[in-house]
């Protein structure tokens, strides 16, 4: 399957580093734009979590870096906010499930945990929920250990609709001799 990563190309460095070197950063939940992030609820009570399971979750949280990918190429929200206003790319990769941990994002509000639901994933289930206003996101998630880096495929590289022709032809160019088996073609044609 192919998911998306939205990039401006002001910050040319990046784009050139994942075309170049088949890679996409994975950033620690921390740093990730919903200040919701991480987040979750625990319930009063008899099953309620203690300080040091509450300790525990967090550590385990900070060990988990994480790559936002979209299942939609053509999602208007996600072109204005994450690919400088129609002016960036959305970058068409594909993911080694069997290297990564890749998991698509439930849009039912923060995850609830207590002593009965806690578990050796409970940090991943954390980081694998959030509020229903991310939904048009399509969000899948590649969660690394040990590492600052997924390794990818690229497949495709899509310019935005504002993307100005020079901007077109030099990226064109770029990927053709890096990579020329990349397609490289217009967003909503």
């Amino acid at each position: 399957m192919i998911l998306y990563k939205y990039r401006g190309v002001q910050g040319f460095r990046f784009f050139v580093d994942i075309i170049m070197k088949q890679r996409l950063y994975a950033a620690p939940y921390f740093d990730l734009n919903d200040p919701m992030e991480g987040k979750y609820l625990y319930s009063k009570g008899s099953s309620t979590l203690d300080e040091d399971e509450r300790a525990l979750i967090k550590g385990e949280k900070e060990k988990i870096r994480i790559c936002s990918l979209s299942r939609d190429p053509e999602n208007e929200l996600m072109w204005s906010h994450y690919a400088e206003g129609h002016r960036g790319v959305a970058i068409g990769v594909e993911v080694d499930g069997t290297d990564y941990e890749v998991k698509p994002i439930i849009y039912d509000g923060l995850h609830v945990l207590n002593r009965n639901t806690l578990n050796q994933n409970s940090a991943l289930d954390v980081l694998s929920h959030k509020i229903n206003v991310w939904e048009y996101e399509q969000e899948e998630r590649v969660f690394v250990k040990k590492n600052h880096f997924v390794n990818v495929q690229v497949r495709e590289v899509i310019f935005g609709r504002s993307m100005s022709n020079q901007d077109k032809g030099f990226i064109r160019e770029l990927v053709e001799k890096i990579d020329p088996s990349i397609e490289v073609k217009s967003a909503f044609s």
